[in-house]
């Protein structure tokens, strides 16, 4: 099989640049090849969906804003055949804390995200209680609290630029990548353990958490490991009031979902690995805990379901890597290691992924900052203060 581009991996990012890549209608063949066509242990999936503009880097930033006003309008631009792709858009803000000595650097962050247009406010212990009396203050120092920031159905968003993309060309092939074969300056066809080659003039790794194997196979060391992520989905007795997208500095994130709440608490000293598997002893140990002391109503709930997905994280600095492989193989295009926040910022990378692969350069957002040639150098580009 020939193509003129071929993308592996066809999660949400992978499946973002097809989508972009066949809008512009300038791309020519586009092949993503996935493993896994019913995304059963992809990362996408098994995400919370949250997005938020409330970071400390601009480009981020830029990229969240973009994502957000994208999935606003996403249900009528992935439209197909006249059915609207829903994802279940909804726009009731996130709410960060600082109860784990950080307020310094969150003020900061705030004056920074307003000055970059964020609409966000900065409140104190009783001004978060005005808004939502549900939530213990007593060890908050300071919140910020951003309105108009949203959250999805991350696998009906998936399956939207999926479908629109096949609607318009691109190629979806289901293959495990076997092999991948590495020129003395490009990258050549790519082998699937069903025998199928696929040979591009440029090729784009957008392999989530799986990247660096990929990688690996044309001399790529890819700094992205797998790290495991438990969620649950638990509802509570009492009645509270409509809550944003919770996140604190001592890792408790949970926003509403249907009639109850999902979220959870990242064990970050979990070492990378692959993990399927919930620890029903930790719901009762660590989180639950952590619940009724944030939101002491929540001290009567019931859990109704756990899993676990894997963040692609970024071991350097846990941003991205989008750009060429620039001291490598010329034809080879990199777009993974998200660490966390590739839903949010998926439509930003389409677009840039784009942009780079048909005219030579980002166009939209400069996004140089994320680019490989930071991996070699050592030289981090990293949030504050925010994961």
């Amino acid at each position: 099989m020939r193509a003129d581009i071929a993308i592996l991996g066809g999660g949400i990012i992978g499946s973002s640049i097809a989508w972009h890549l066949a809008d512009s209608g300038k791309a020519g063949r586009v092949v993503v090849i996935e493993r896994d066509p019913t995304y059963e242990f992809a990362a996408t999936p098994r995400a919370n969906g949250g997005i938020r503009l409330l970071f400390s880097l601009p480009e981020n930033i830029a990229m969240a804003r973009y994502g957000r006003d994208f999935y606003a309008g996403f249900a009528e631009r992935m439209a197909v055949d006249g059915t609207p792709a829903d994802i279940a858009f909804r726009r009731q803000g996130y709410l960060f804390l600082s109860d784990n000595g950080g307020a310094r650097q969150m003020e900061a962050n705030h004056r920074f995200q307003v000055a970059q247009g964020v609409e966000a406010e900065l409140l104190d212990p009783a001004g978060v209680q005005a808004l939502f009396p549900s939530i213990a203050v007593d060890d908050v120092d300071l919140a910020v609290y951003s309105p108009n920031d949203a959250w999805i159905d991350p696998y009906a968003a998936l399956m939207g630029f999926r479908r629109k993309a096949r609607a318009l060309g691109v190629e979806y092939v289901k293959g495990d990548i076997t092999g991948w074969q590495a020129g003395t300056a490009t990258a050549g066809a790519v082998a699937l353990s069903d025998g199928t080659t696929v040979e591009a003039e440029t090729y784009v790794l957008a392999c989530g958490a799986w990247s660096r194997d990929v990688a690996a196979l044309i001399g790529l060391d890819l700094p992205v490991e797998p790290m495991s992520r438990e969620s649950y989905v638990f509802k509570a007795e009492a009645e509270i009031e409509p809550l944003p997208f919770l996140k604190s500095e001592s890792d408790l994130a949970i926003r509403p979902e249907g009639d109850g709440y999902v979220g959870g608490i990242p064990d970050w000293s979990e070492p990378a690995c692959w993990n399927f598997e919930p620890d029903p002893a930790r719901f009762e140990s660590v989180v639950w805990p952590a619940l009724a002391r944030r939101v002491p109503k929540m001290e009567r709930l019931k859990l109704v379901r756990s899993w676990r997905g894997h963040y692609a994280r970024s071991i350097l600095d846990y941003s991205p890597i989008i750009g060429p492989w620039s001291d490598g193989l010329a034809n080879v295009v990199i777009a993974t290691g998200f660490s966390g926040h590739g839903i949010m910022h998926a439509p930003a990378t389409g677009r840039a992924v784009s942009e780079l692969i048909l005219g030579g350069r980002f166009e939209s957002l400069d996004l140089a900052c994320f680019g490989w040639a930071r991996i070699p150098a050592n030289a981090p580009y990293r949030e504050k203060g925010i994961v």
